[in-house]
């Protein structure tokens, strides 16, 4: 368990960095840090913006109802917002090799610290959702998620600067093919479905499978991880209710125009019921399972896989889908889902050319 600390800690430095505006950042920004490479102007923004990103993180777990707040899971989480606040501040400015340095040096253990934020966050609010309304729980997951993107990508991507690789500026892969990144992940997916089941479907790639585009690989893998597990869990579960003997395939298409990339996932799983389908969305708070409960592959899977690189996947914790969604739209994109109750589910990720005409700015 989490160790004991103050509910809460009282400072004019927190509410000071809290009301400071947020830089908007686009991708073409972080692109253009790629390009020229600059590390201490990418240390000096970094340095000015994650402040005040986590102080007000700091401030909305402060304003949660106080019960929520002392439970150890949600508490520990508020400690690590405001420890990693209090230390950016004592970092000195990057204004040459040596403080870029220092400062990229603290920033790294940071940014590993915070990989069991939204597990903790899971753990807490399973234990705790009966002190809020479902509404307010739901905003707050929603806007802190969403924050925690924003910060993680400016973290991270300040870090991968420091590191060449082909075809990267950054955290942004500057021709990822949709089509690799769906096949490596449908594999994985089968393969735990039939770990799960004993059996699974296959999965059939159609469209412009050629599509090269600039994006963030991360994002797009955990959101790809959760459609296709769901369509693949969906699709067998359905065969055993009907006794239907073979399995149809998961057909997954890319259509790719000038302004964005649509990714359709079809099923065959029986689809969901129409007076289920508006709570697909919804936190599942009452199906997030312990971390040393036996809930099977997927659950095991996501406890393995668990908010690695920026995000990361985290399947199986009932917060798949509103994460997926938050993902997707957090560059100006979209995730809907169409159901054809006893037949199957169509669902369209939407995925901006961020090279194109739009900024999509960062926001917190």
């Amino acid at each position: 368990m989490p160790s004991e600390s103050h509910v809460w800690y009282s400072g004019n430095r927190v509410e000071k960095y809290a009301t400071m505006d947020i830089t908007p950042v686009t991708l073409q920004d972080l692109l253009q840090m790629g390009e020229t490479h600059d590390l201490q102007s990418s240390a000096r923004f970094a340095h000015e913006e994650l402040p005040k990103r986590m102080a007000r993180r700091v401030k909305a777990l402060q304003n949660l109802p106080f019960i929520v707040g002392v439970n150890p899971w949600i508490k520990s989480v508020y400690q690590l917002y405001y420890d990693s606040f209090e230390k950016l501040l004592s970092l000195p400015v990057p204004v040459n090799d040596k403080t870029q340095q220092i400062f990229t040096d603290e920033l790294r253990p940071l940014v590993q610290a915070h990989q069991e934020v939204i597990p903790k966050l899971a753990k807490g609010f399973k234990e705790c959702i009966k002190y809020m309304s479902k509404e307010s729980a739901t905003e707050f997951l929603n806007h802190m998620i969403h924050a925690r993107i924003g910060i993680r990508v400016i973290a991270e991507h300040h870090l991968s600067l420091h590191t060449r690789s082909p075809n990267y500026l950054g955290v942004v892969n500057t021709r990822l093919s949709p089509a690799h990144l769906i096949t490596s992940v449908a594999k994985h997916a089968r393969d735990l479905c039939e770990l799960n089941y004993g059996v699974c479907p296959e999965f059939d790639l159609v469209g412009h499978t050629d599509t090269v585009m600039p994006y963030i690989g991360v994002h797009l893998e955990y959101i790809f991880m959760e459609l296709i597990k769901n369509a693949m869990r969906a699709t067998v579960e359905y065969s055993q209710r009907t006794g239907r003997i073979d399995h149809p395939a998961v057909e997954i298409a890319i259509c790719k125009s000038p302004e964005e990339v649509v990714i359709r996932i079809r099923d065959q799983g029986g689809g969901v019921n129409s007076k289920d389908l508006p709570h697909i969305w919804d936190y599942s708070f009452t199906t997030v399972p312990k971390y040393d409960d036996s809930e099977g592959i997927f659950a095991t899977q996501s406890r393995i896989d668990m908010q690695t690189g920026v995000g990361g996947p985290m399947a199986g914790l009932g917060f798949g889908l509103p994460m997926s969604r938050i993902y997707a739209r957090y560059f100006g994109g979209s995730l809907e889902v169409r159901s054809v109750t006893g037949h199957g589910c169509d669902v369209f990720l939407r995925v901006p050319n961020i090279l194109g005409a739009t900024k999509h700015i960062i926001k917190d």
